[in-house]
Parts: structure tokens; sequence; C-alpha cells
């Protein structure tokens, strides 16, 4: 690492643990007031990833005008804004106070997670970058239910610290993505749950492509892997906030059946495939709450080989 991009990284870590600082020190709704006046400024300013997200909505819905599509990319930036607010906020949550917070959906909830529990199963939790995704492996930990979660780190190592010490406050693990394998077994052969983000663009040697939104994205097989060689039971979490109350609403899904034709790699695109359906569908109700600034539709398939960006 040259001395340039050292300092740059650790004024960057700077930059954020300070504002992470200054909105714990706030009030719950004076804090997301200001985390959201950043975003507008950011979204104004960061010409960049303002252009993916309107792309990405223009991919998945195109029949929407351009109003419409720049409402909810905006509301993807303040949804951002929201996780650093709860980010910072994790020092002052506690197993007696966490139920204030975060619940538990009374249809699709914490029993849909408890039942490959109680058979000794591990546990394959599916999500995306949805809501304030950090919140939910968190307040589950807090809640009674500690878990591991596959993690990419971060470019900024300074930054990657931070957030790693943040993220374990509750009682979680987590495995970075490089050299995972290992561990992952051994959390699934004790009966425990690992989580996986499956949401994002992968590379040709790690995913296959599978439809989102109607193109072919590249996604990551690993999940669909271990899923099929461990027998862990796959379901899919994600949190949402309540409307018209700041509490956060964790959604847990029934498990779902794997495909299992005895044509192992058919049998990963088929599964990968209905699991990025599952997240499209979560998405397709609450677009305002995924990260559109990201590159999804970065990796082309060599029979469709536009750009997409």
């Amino acid at each position: 690492m040259t001395f340039r991009k050292q300092l740059v990284d650790f004024l960057g870590y700077m930059t954020v643990r300070w504002v992470v600082a200054f909105l714990g020190l706030l009030s719950h709704p004076w804090a997301l007031a200001v985390a959201h006046g950043i975003s507008d400024v950011v979204f104004f300013l960061d010409a960049r990833h303002r252009r993916v997200a309107l792309r990405n909505l223009e991919l998945a819905f195109p029949h929407w005008d351009r109003r419409r599509r720049r409402k909810v990319a905006r509301c993807s930036f303040r949804n951002m804004g929201r996780l650093v607010v709860e980010v910072s906020r994790f020092p002052r949550l506690r197993p007696s106070n966490i139920g204030q917070h975060v619940l538990y959906d009374d249809h699709q909830g914490l029993e849909n997670i408890l039942r490959p529990m109680r058979e000794g199963r591990g546990i394959l939790v599916l999500t995306g970058h949805i809501g304030p995704w950090e919140l939910m492996p968190f307040a589950h930990a807090l809640h009674g239910y500690p878990l591991s979660f596959v993690v990419r780190p971060l470019d900024n190592a300074y930054l990657d610290r931070f957030l790693d010490r943040r993220r374990c406050l509750s009682g979680n693990v987590t495995i970075p993505k490089r050299d995972s394998l290992k561990k992952i077994l051994a959390a699934l052969q004790r009966g425990e749950a690992v989580g996986f983000l499956v949401d994002q663009n992968s590379t040709p040697n790690e995913g296959v492509f599978v439809p989102f939104f109607g193109r072919s994205a590249c996604t990551t097989t690993g999940l669909t892997r271990l899923a099929l060689r461990t027998g862990a039971a796959v379901i899919p979490a994600y949190i949402l906030k309540e409307p018209d109350r700041e509490q956060y609403r964790i959604v847990v899904q029934p498990e779902v059946p794997l495909v299992r034709s005895g044509h192992k790699e058919r049998d990963v695109v088929e599964n990968t495939a209905r699991f990025t359906r599952i997240l499209e569908e979560i998405i397709r109700q609450h677009p305002e709450c995924w990260l559109w600034g990201h590159r999804r539709w970065k990796t082309r398939p060599p029979e469709d080989p536009d750009p997409v960006y």
C-alpha cells in the first residue's frame, strides 16, 4: 500500500468514525434527519452512483417514468443514511431494549428459523442489501440467536476493522469471504446459522447467470452449493422499517425447498435462480429499500455482451 493510499484511507476512516460518533450522540429522530440531509447532498454530488442507480431502475422498471425512478433512487441513498444511523446506535442496544427497536414479523417471523434449529440442522440465511441490513443480524443476536455471516472485507482496511468491531458487539461472528469454507462448514455442522448477502454482481468463476428483473445477472453460487452439499435449511430473511413508527420488523420466510435432480451443475443454476427470484420479489415490493447504486448487471454473458453501464 502506498503512503498516499494509506493516508486517503485513514482520512476516510476518520471522517466516517466522526460522523458515526456524532450521529450516535443525537436522538434517533434528529440523527435520521441529519443522515437524510447528508444523503440528499450525496445524491446530488455523487453523479457516478446516481447514474448507476437510475440505470438499474430503468432496467428493472422500464415502465416507470424518470420522475418515479429518481424518487426511488433518492430514497435508496437515504436508506444508506438510515443504515449509518443504526450502526451508530449499536453500542446502545442490549438484549433488554432490542425489543423496543426491532421486532419479528407476526406472520413470517422467528418460528421459521427456530424450526430447523430445533431439528439440529444448520441454517443458511438468504438475504440482501435491503433496508438497514447490518441491523438484522445484530438484532437477531441480541434477541438470543447469534450467528455467523460471510462478509467481503472493505477496500479501506481501517474502516473494515471499525465496522467489524461494531458488527460483533452483539455476539455475532464475521467470516471473511476469502478462505471461508472451513469455518462455514464447521458452523453448519454445529447446527448454527450463517448469513449470506447474495444480491450483488459476481464474477464468472464464482457465479452463474440467472434472471434478475428479466435480465441475466451473474450471481454467486456459494450459498447454493453449500445447501446442496450439507442439507442446511435455506431461510430468506430481511429487515424493514415499520410504517409510521421508528421501529423495524424482521421478516423470516419459510424454508426454501431445494431442487435435486441428480445433475449437479443444473441443480446449482436452478436453485440459484430460485433464490434470486425470492430476492427480486422482495425488492419489487420494497424498491426504495434496496441498494440500487451497485452495478448489479456489470458482468455480461457471452450471448449478451452489450455493456449495461
